[in-house]
């Protein structure tokens, strides 16, 4: 509420007005457009039985504290059948807590479909949500955070001979308007609520693309689909680069990810960063490296850290180490675990064994499973099986495939067949569910369950699938899995 009062400085004639016309036109615009005038004419007004007065009134005294005094003024303006009155009153309630009496103000002239009475009620359910949750109400848009689950693009983890050589990039985000590095994330509480953020971020700006957007989901909500189609459509037209994202996530959770991608460009095109590194994962997918790094690059430049790592694979990739290590440190500076591991890989290329181990014990240290290998892969060539298989334990039960190898590896080394066993066929189960989803969907699958697929104990360990498993690489000359292999084999007699 406007504070609409101003102290009364000395007044002449208006061309010859009555008094009365002077009074009632500092009224109206008081009333309608926010205009301040002195308390002393409100109040003479207001005694006087104009109802627009009572209500500007009213507000004046409850802005300077005089809060009983203003209600009743309020209460008065209305009974007259003023809205602005009962919106007024709703808000002195809503300040102190009292959302239900708010809500009784403020309802009846939602249903008149006044806008400012249903952005109220708007706000007001996020204020209720906020405290159902023993939070503080929103203010502002959440910061972004792209929350994104590492992919594996590169080969499979050797079993143990040396570290897992392999390259990780980032796949795009997901998620509906809101809350995704911005204004534009993933919002944590409901739709309406993140309508209710915007309203109280954008006051008086009626026109602006995220109030537009808000607006649509607070009438679509009420059931009112023609003004929230054209909400929207205004919102749509402003060409703003949220509002675009926002579209995009509907498109996303309708078609997919490949067919929003036109949508998604239109975003990118526009600057939204976290589309910048979703067209970059597209064009990567669809072969178009130059576009890919193009985009890429775009988001890097805003500090999108999944785009430095993307943009460090692509450029490892084709040959350009230098290109890549800034790229990856720019990642590791942003205190990003998969930046760090890609580090380490990228060091072992160039030779640099004890660099890329520290960069891995950082990335393994910060909880990521392909540095976990690596890690455990370095202890077990050094003969540190013991060390190593902690490490493989923690990534294979984090879902990691080649992990699961090595632990098998490891396993049999002591003897434990049967558990050996059932890693092993839980990543021939797990490769089985991947091409069964990738055949029925783009979507990428399910994260594997943690640790051995618990299906009731086997009739015994398939002794044959772990001796087949270990036979290519004892073939090639690993001493290791030759050792592993007889020791198989020895078990494999004594049954």
């Amino acid at each position: 509420m406007a504070a609409w009062w101003r102290r009364r400085a000395g007044r002449g004639s208006a061309s010859g007005r009555s008094r009365a016309a002077e009074l009632d036109e500092l009224v109206r615009a008081a009333y309608e457009e926010g205009r301040p005038i002195p308390e002393e004419l409100a109040a003479e007004a207001a005694v006087a039985g104009d109802v627009r007065a009572m209500t500007v009134y009213g507000i004046g005294l409850g802005n300077r504290g005089a809060v009983k005094e203003a209600e009743e003024w309020l209460r008065r303006a209305r009974a007259a059948g003023d809205p602005m009155a009962a919106l007024a009153l709703g808000t002195l309630f809503m300040d102190r807590g009292e959302f239900d009496a708010a809500e009784r103000y403020f309802r009846p002239v939602a249903e008149t479909g006044h806008v400012g009475a249903r952005q109220a009620l708007v706000e007001l359910r996020a204020l209720r949500a906020a405290a159902a949750r023993h939070a503080p109400p929103p203010s502002r848009p959440a910061e972004r955070t792209e929350r994104t689950e590492r992919t594996e693009r590169a080969e499979r983890a050797e079993p143990a001979g040396s570290p897992n050589p392999s390259t990780v990039s980032r796949p795009p985000g997901e998620g509906p308007p809101g809350d995704g590095t911005s204004a534009s994330a993933p919002p944590a509480d409901s739709p309406v609520e993140w309508a209710a953020r915007q309203l109280l971020l954008h006051p008086d700006d009626n026109g602006h693309p995220h109030v537009l957007m808000a607006m649509a989901v607070l009438q679509a909500h009420e059931g009112e689909v023609a003004r929230a189609r054209a909400c929207f459509a205004a919102a749509l037209a402003s060409g703003d680069p949220e509002v675009l994202f926002w579209v995009s996530r509907i498109h996303v959770a309708q078609d997919g990810l490949h067919g929003a991608r036109e949508h998604i460009r239109r975003a990118a095109d526009a600057g939204h960063t976290a589309s910048r590194h979703t067209m970059g994962v597209l064009l990567t997918e669809e072969g178009d490296t130059a576009g890919a790094e193009r985009y890429y690059r775009l988001a890097a430049a805003d500090g999108h850290t999944d785009s430095y790592v993307n943009l460090g694979v692509l450029l490892r990739q084709r040959g350009d180490l230098d290109g890549a290590e800034t790229y990856y440190r720019k990642a590791v500076e942003a205190g990003d675990a998969g930046g760090m591991n890609n580090l380490g890989n990228l060091l072992r290329q160039r030779g640099d064994l004890a660099g890329a181990e520290r960069w891995w014990r950082e990335a393994a240290a910060a909880g990521d499973t392909d540095a976990l290998v690596s890690c455990g892969a370095v202890l077990a060539e050094r003969g540190d099986w013991a060390g190593a298989e902690p490490l493989w334990r923690r990534a294979a039960e984090a879902g990691h495939a080649g992990a699961r190898l090595n632990l098998v590896q490891a396993l049999v080394r002591t003897g434990r067949m049967e558990e050996a066993e059932r890693w092993l066929r839980s990543v021939d189960l797990d490769a089985a569910a991947t091409a069964a989803a990738a055949s029925a969907s783009t979507a990428p699958p399910s994260a594997p369950a943690a640790g051995p697929p618990d299906s009731g104990p086997p009739d015994g360990p398939d002794l044959a699938a772990v001796a087949d498993w270990l036979s290519g690489p004892a073939r090639a000359g690993d001493a290791d899995a030759r050792a592993a292999l007889d020791l198989l084999n020895g078990a494999s007699d004594g049954h």
